[in-house]
């Protein structure tokens, strides 16, 4: 049917008022259903602890409930891969951090950015790292497990969370700087890293502040030492790396909430404004601040030039590491 040019750019204009309508119909309500909150660690683990603490008070000032479901493996990419082929309607999020930027170097032939295609929420919190022993072993500084490690070199071994996630990269960057030859032991996630630790398993291990610091308390791990410019308040007798005389160990591990690329404006804008209204909450300072974390600007730009700087500032260490997937 051949209509009158007028009538087609009526029905046009129709069309395009129905859309907007719709569009706002959807985000105006925003949310009306549960949020998924993937964190792509196991259980237990301190990005889990952080985003349980998290969703418990976001759910607060969203007016609707935040579920938190862990989806682990391949060094956070599980997870990660699961939210990038997610509805971008705003109703999954990720807990992305510094293992994203990582990820492009261990798996060479990805099809999405593990961080550049993600519209970004804002920033949570940053945990320092820390290099661990189990506590019945005989290093009691930094010092003497170097020390033990030339003497026998390549007969030590440390626990990671996985292959090209801070931890790991921590005691590779130990590795560097002290000239010891630690072997590496990948696991999936620093919970179970820090069991076989705990079991004697393996001596040595790499990972966050707030995975670790319950069990130094426990007396079950002694830590040797902490990433960062100064100590950290959650931990103040560790001695920082630098002090000990290993410079280049200043990054933490930070995490961030990111949601699917296409989420729409106004839904990541709400959800960067309950995130910041959520991360001043008093409840919330508390709770992270036992895990040893630091609570983090919250916003975009805040978050673009994170990224930014870790792009920078590690691309020429990954760069000399083979790295490989589990």
């Amino acid at each position: 049917m051949n209509l009158p040019l007028h009538f087609r750019r009526t029905l046009a204009t129709l069309g395009l008022t129905v859309f907007a309508w719709h569009a706002g119909a959807q985000t105006g309500d925003y949310p009306n259903q549960p949020i998924k909150f993937i964190v792509p660690f196991p259980a237990g683990g301190s990005t889990d602890l952080v985003a349980r603490a998290l969703a418990t008070e976001w759910a607060t000032s969203l007016n609707q409930s935040v579920v938190v479901e862990n989806k682990a493996g391949a060094g956070s990419l599980i997870g990660t891969e699961f939210v990038h082929k997610a509805p971008a309607d705003g109703y999954t999020v990720l807990m992305a951090g510094l293992t994203n930027v990582f990820l492009p170097y261990v798996h060479k032939s990805l099809r999405f950015h593990p961080m550049n295609d993600f519209a970004l929420v804002g920033l949570v919190a940053d945990l320092p790292n820390v290099l661990a022993v189990n506590a019945n072993t005989p290093y009691r500084k930094l010092d003497d497990l170097v020390q033990a490690e030339k003497a026998r070199p390549r007969q030590l071994s440390f626990a990671s969370a996985g292959i090209a996630t801070p931890s790991h990269l921590v005691c590779e960057m130990v590795n560097h700087r002290a000239g010891t030859k630690l072997n590496h032991v990948p696991y999936k996630g620093n919970a179970p890293a820090v069991a076989d630790v705990m079991g004697g398993h393996v001596p040595v291990m790499c990972n966050n502040l707030g995975g670790t610091l319950p069990y130094m308390s426990s007396g079950q791990i002694r830590i040797l030492a902490q990433t960062g410019k100064t100590r950290s308040a959650a931990a103040p007798d560790v001695p920082t790396f630098a002090e000990l005389g290993l410079a280049g160990l200043d990054a933490g591990l930070w995490m961030g909430v990111v949601a699917p690329k296409g989420t729409p404006r106004e839904v990541v804008d709400k959800l960067n404004r309950t995130l910041t209204q959520t991360l001043g909450s008093a409840t919330l300072k508390e709770k992270l601040a036992k895990l040893g974390a630091t609570i983090l600007p919250s916003s975009i730009t805040a978050f673009e030039d994170r990224i930014r700087q870790d792009q920078k500032a590690w691309d020429p260490v990954l760069s000399t590491l083979e790295l490989k997937s589990n």
